[in-house]
C-alpha cells in the first residue's frame, strides 16, 4: 500500500479525537473505595544524562533520571501520579500491561487529549494484577528518547518465595542528543532477513517516517557496559530476575552463564515453572525468572541476536566472596533449549472456557518491502479499520505475519490467551504482547470486558509509528460517554 506523508500525518492529527473522548476521572474517584492511595509526580522534561560510559547527551527522563522512577505498590493499592509536563512538546503516560479504565491508557488522540507543554495531568487507577509491568510515553518517538520505567505491583497474597529481587530495564539507546530521534545511522525496513543486511544503512529517507536507528548500546536500568551493577548474590540463594524490555526495537536473547533461568511468569501472569536456556524476550514483554545461586564464581548474564553481535549487553553475576575478576560468559551453541509460548501452562485454572468464538479478526502483517510503511491487512493507521467489538463476546484475532521481520504484537486495556492445541483452555496463558515470526501463524483469544477506544499495535516502536496499528473498539451505541 502506498501512502504520501502528507496524507498520513493530515489523517493522523484528526484520528481518534472526531469522536467524543471519555470524561476524565475525577482525582479520588478510587481511593473513594476506601483504598491506600499511593502518590507520585512525575516531571518530564530534557535532562543532560550519562550512562555511565560514553557521551553525556540530551535525552527525555522523567524526574531527571532514566529509567524513570520505580513505581512498587501492593496489588489492591490506588496509584495516582500527577504528570508534570516541562518537555517543548506535548506528552502522556502509558501504563503497560495494566487492564485498567479507558481514559487513564495515555494514548494521545485516543484515550485522552495529549498533556502540552507547561500542563499536567493525573494519571488514577487501581494497581491491579500483580505482576511486572512498564510505563512509558505514547507520543511520537519519546519512548526511544527515554521516557519510561518499571512499574512492580505485588501479590497481596505472595505465592512464592525467594531471598534476592533484582529489576532489570533493558533498553536500547542512540547515545547522543534527542536518542531515537537523532541524526544516526539507520536500518532500511528490508535491513533484517534471515540475520543478515539486505541493504545498507543510511540516515534514512528525507520524508515519512523514520527507520529504526543502528544502536550506538543497550542498557540495563539506564547503564552500559561496565557501569552495569552486578548481581551479588550468596550461594544458596533463591534469586527473582523481573526482565523488562523497555527497548524500542530489539528483541533480546538472553543466557545467564553457568545458571539455568526457571521462567515463572509471563506479562505478569504465573505460569507452570519452565526451565530454559535461553529465554527471549520481545520489546514490551516481561519475564519473570528464578534461578538458584548454586554455582560460586563470576558469571554474566548476557544477550544475543545477530543484530546486537553476541554479548554487547552484559551483566554481571557475583557471588559474595568470589574472588575471580574476570566474569565467565555464556555460550550460544546450538541446541541449547529455547522456551517458547506453547511450552508455558497457566499455573492454575482461569475459568477461561473452551466457547463458541462471537467475532473473528484476521490480523495479517506486513510492509517493510518496498517503502517505510508497516501495515496491518495492507492497511496503515490511522486509515485502518476498527476491530469493532460489543462488550461481552469472545473475539478472536488471528495473527498470520507475511512480512520479513518480527512483530511483538501489544493489545491494550486487555489480557488475551494464546490458543494451545496442546492444552485445555482453562490454562493457556494470558499475555498482552507476542512475538510473530516471519510467516508464523498464532491465533488468540479475548473476552470483551472493558469498554473503551484500545490502541493495537507493533510494538516495535518504529513500525508502530509507521502504520502497524489500529483500534479495537467497543460498539459506542452501547456507552454513554
Amino acid at each position: 500500500m502506498h501512502i504520501t506523508r502528507r496524507t498520513f500525518l493530515k489523517t493522523a492529527a484528526g484520528a481518534g479525537l472526531a469522536a467524543c473522548l471519555p470524561p476524565l476521572l475525577p482525582a479520588g474517584a478510587l481511593a473513594a473505595k476506601n483504598r491506600r492511595v499511593r502518590n507520585f509526580r512525575f516531571k518530564a522534561a530534557p535532562t543532560s544524562v550519562s550512562l555511565g560510559s560514553g557521551p553525556e547527551f540530551k535525552a527525555f527522563t522523567y524526574n531527571g533520571q532514566v529509567p524513570g522512577p520505580e513505581i512498587r505498590v501492593k496489588e489492591g493499592e490506588t496509584i495516582r501520579v500527577v504528570l508534570e509536563n516541562n518537555l517543548t512538546e506535548a506528552t502522556t503516560i502509558h501504563w503497560h500491561g495494566i487492564p485498567l479504565q479507558n481514559q487513564m491508557d495515555g494514548v494521545p488522540g485516543l484515550t485522552q487529549k495529549a498533556v502540552d507543554p507547561g500542563q499536567k495531568f493525573i494519571y488514577e487507577f487501581e494497581a491491579r494484577p500483580a505482576g511486572s509491568f512498564l510505563y512509558h510515553s505514547h507520543a511520537k518517538y519519546q519512548l526511544d528518547q527515554g521516557l519510561y520505567g518499571p512499574l512492580i505491583i505485588e501479590a497481596a497474597r505472595p505465592s512464592e518465595s525467594y531471598d534476592r529481587e533484582y529489576t532489570l530495564t533493558l533498553e536500547d539507546w542512540v547515545m547522543r542528543d534527542g536518542g531515537g530521534t537523532a541524526r544516526t545511522l539507520r536500518r532500511p525496513p528490508m535491513a533484517h532477513m534471515h540475520g543478515r543486511m539486505r541493504r545498507g544503512p543510511s540516515y534514512g529517507p528525507s520524508e515519512g517516517p523514520l527507520w529504526e536507528p543502528l544502536y550506538d548500546s543497550y542498557a540495563v536500568n539506564g547503564r552500559v557496559d561496565e557501569a552495569i551493577k552486578p548481581l551479588v548474590v550468596t550461594k544458596g540463594d533463591r534469586v527473582k530476575l523481573r526482565l523488562i524490555n523497555a527497548s524500542s526495537a530489539t528483541i533480546y536473547y538472553l543466557r545467564l552463564a553457568g545458571h539455568n533461568l526457571t521462567i515463572t511468569h509471563t506479562d505478569g501472569n504465573p505460569i507452570r515453572p519452565v526451565e530454559t536456556d535461553v529465554l527471549r524476550i520481545g520489546m514490551g514483554e516481561r519475564y519473570d525468572a528464578i534461578f538458584l545461586a548454586d554455582n560460586p564464581g563470576h558469571w554474566l548474564l548476557s544477550a544475543y541476536d545477530t543484530g546486537l553481535g553476541e554479548g554487547r549487553l552484559k551483566i554481571p553475576l557475583r557471588y559474595k566472596g568470589s574472588r575471580q575478576k574476570d566474569p565467565n560468559p555464556p555460550s550460544f551453541e546450538q541446541g541449547l533449549r529455547m522456551a517458547e509460548y506453547v511450552d508455558f501452562e497457566s499455573r492454575k485454572a482461569t475459568g477461561f472456557t473452551n466457547r463458541r468464538r462471537d467475532r473473528f479478526y484476521d490480523q495479517v502483517l506486513g510492509g517493510g518491502m518496498h517503502e517505510s510503511y508497516w501495515s496491518i491487512n495492507g492497511q496503515v493507521w490511522p486509515l485502518a479499520d476498527d476491530l469493532v467489538v460489543t462488550a461481552g463476546e469472545r473475539v478472536a484475532l488471528r495473527y498470520a505475519n507475511h512480512s520479513m521481520m518480527p512483530h511483538p504484537m501489544h493489545l491494550h486495556g486487555h489480557f488475551f490467551r494464546i490458543v494451545n492445541p496442546k492444552l485445555p483452555a482453562e490454562r493457556w496463558i494470558a499475555k498482552d504482547t507476542l512475538i510473530l515470526d516471519h510467516m508464523q501463524r498464532i491465533d488468540v483469544e479475548l473476552d470483551a470486558d472493558n469498554p473503551g477506544r484500545w490502541l493495537h499495535h507493533c510494538h516495535n516502536l518504529y513500525h508502530m509509528e509507521a502504520g502497524m496499528a489500529n483500534v479495537l473498539t467497543y460498539d459506542l451505541r452501547s456507552h454513554s460517554f
